[in-house]
C-alpha cells in the first residue's frame, strides 16, 4: 500500500505519532494509508485521502482473513483501541468472530426502539389503558434506558429505577410503573429479543390502599364557589363532574358526546379500569354539568370536556388541581380523593355498600369494604330508632 517515503508504516502507535500522520496524495491507487501498530499485532490505523483516521484490527479466524472496524481517532484514542483489540483477540481466541458478535448486537433493539416499534403497538390492539403505559414509558422509562439496547439493561438497573419512582410516587403508583416494564421484559423473552427477564427476583411494593381523605362540606362549598369562576370550563367541568358521579379521572376526561344521554340523564362508559362497560345515572348536578358543557362546545367537538388540540379530551390537569389545592389550603388532597368524597357522601346518606358499588362501578364488593367503617353512624342511628320504639313500647 503506497504511503509517505519519510513516514514508517510500522511503529509504536502513541497518540502523538497518529496525530502527526500525513494525508495520502491524491494519486494514491489506495483510498487509505494502513499503519501497524508493534505493541499489539493486527492493530492498524487506516488514512484516509481526506485525512480522517481511523483504527482497525486485521486478525485471522478459521482460515479467513478479517478485518474490524475499533473507532475514529482521536475520539478513540491509542490506549482505548489497543483495550478493544484485545478484547476482539480474546474473542477470535473462543472462535467467536467479533465482527458475527458486532452484528447480533446491533440488531438488538434500544429500550425505546422496542417500546415504541414493538411493545406499544401491541399494546395499543390489547389495551384500553395503552396510552397510560406510553406516558410511563414516556416520562420514566425511555429517560433512564431509552438509549441502552435491553439485552445490557439489569436487576439491579430496573431496581434502581423502580426505587426513584417510589420515593416521588405512592406504592400503588409505583406498582403500575411496574407491572408495564414487567410486561416490557416478559414480552421481549416472548419474542425472543431476550434470555432472561431482568426484572426476575423484584417484588412489588406492599400497598395500603385505605388512605383516606375526604373532603368536608366547608371544602366542599369552598371549592365549588372556586370552581365556578375558574378559567378553564373543562377543567371546572371535569372536576365537578368527578365530585358529582364519582367517576374516575380517565372515564370523565375519555367521556365522549355520543356517549351521553341528556333526555335520559344518562351517561354510558365504555372505558373503564374493570374493562367492563356501565351506564352511569346523571343526578341533577351531574346533569348541570353536561348541559353547561353542551352550552360551550364548539365545532362539534367529541369530547365532553375538550382539550386544547382539536378531537382531543383535556389532559391530566395536575397543575392546574395543584393550584387550586394550595389556593384553597386543601391540604393531602389528590383528585381520585373526589371519587373516595363522593363515596363518603352516598354512605353517609343512607346508600348501603351494594348502592355504592354499583354507585363507583367496583367489579367486587371487596373494593367496597374501606368505605363500611362510614356507615357506622347511619347503622347507629338506625339502631338507636330499633331502641326508641323499644322503650316507646315498654312505657
Amino acid at each position: 500500500m503506497a504511503t509517505d517515503n519519510t513516514v514508517k508504516t510500522r511503529f509504536r502507535f502513541t497518540d502523538r505519532t497518529i496525530e502527526a500522520l500525513p494525508t495520502p496524495p491524491q494519486e494514491c491507487a489506495s483510498t487509505d494509508a494502513e499503519y501497524s501498530d508493534l505493541e499489539v499485532p493486527g492493530l492498524k490505523v487506516f488514512v484516509g485521502k481526506g485525512g480522517r483516521k481511523a483504527f482497525h484490527l486485521r486478525y485471522r479466524l478459521l482460515g479467513r482473513k478479517r478485518c474490524i472496524r475499533i473507532g475514529p481517532f482521536p475520539s478513540v484514542t491509542v490506549k482505548d483501541a489497543r483495550l478493544r483489540a484485545h478484547e476482539f483477540k480474546a474473542l477470535v481466541a473462543r472462535d467467536i468472530d467479533p465482527l458475527t458478535e458486532r452484528e447480533t448486537k446491533a440488531a438488538v433493539p434500544t429500550f425505546e426502539e422496542f417500546a415504541t416499534k414493538h411493545y406499544l403497538p401491541f399494546a395499543k390492539s390489547r389495551k384500553r389503558s395503552w396510552l397510560d403505559d406510553s406516558r410511563m414509558i414516556k416520562t420514566a422509562f425511555v429517560p433512564a434506558f431509552g438509549r441502552r439496547r435491553i439485552t445490557e439493561i439489569t436487576t439491579r438497573d430496573v431496581a434502581r429505577l423502580l426505587e426513584t419512582l417510589k420515593e416521588r410516587r405512592t406504592a400503588s403508583t409505583s406498582n403500575r410503573y411496574f407491572a408495564v416494564i414487567l410486561r416490557m421484559f416478559n414480552l421481549a423473552v416472548q419474542w425472543g429479543y431476550l434470555e432472561r427477564n431482568p426484572m426476575t427476583g423484584l417484588k412489588k411494593y406492599p400497598e395500603n390502599n385505605a388512605r383516606e381523605r375526604y373532603l368536608t362540606a366547608d371544602e366542599i362549598a369552598r371549592l365549588l364557589k372556586e370552581l365556578e369562576e375558574w378559567p378553564s370550563r373543562a377543567v371546572s367541568g371535569l372536576l365537578r363532574f368527578l365530585l358529582f358521579t364519582g367517576t374516575r379521572f380517565g372515564e370523565g376526561a375519555h367521556l365522549t358526546w355520543d356517549r351521553v344521554n341528556l333526555d335520559n340523564a344518562t351517561v354510558f362508559l365504555d372505558k373503564t379500569k374493570s374493562g367492563r362497560t356501565r351506564t352511569v345515572l346523571m343526578n341533577s348536578l351531574a346533569l348541570g354539568v353536561l348541559q353547561e358543557m353542551q352550552a360551550l362546545r364548539k365545532n362539534n367537538h367529541p369530547f365532553v370536556f375538550p382539550g386544547r388540540f382539536e378531537n382531543d379530551g383535556i389532559r391530566a390537569p395536575r397543575n392546574a388541581f395543584k393550584k387550586l389545592c394550595r389556593k384553597l389550603k386543601l391540604d393531602n388532597l389528590k383528585m381520585h380523593d373526589l371519587r373516595h368524597s363522593f363515596a363518603s357522601l352516598a354512605v353517609n346518606a343512607g346508600a348501603s355498600l351494594y348502592d355504592v358499588q354499583k354507585l363507583l362501578g367496583h367489579a367486587n364488593s371487596a373494593m367496597t369494604q374501606r368505605y363500611s367503617h362510614l356507615s357506622d353512624h347511619t347503622l347507629r342511628a338506625a339502631s338507636e330508632t330499633v331502641a326508641q320504639s323499644i322503650a316507646a313500647a315498654t312505657k
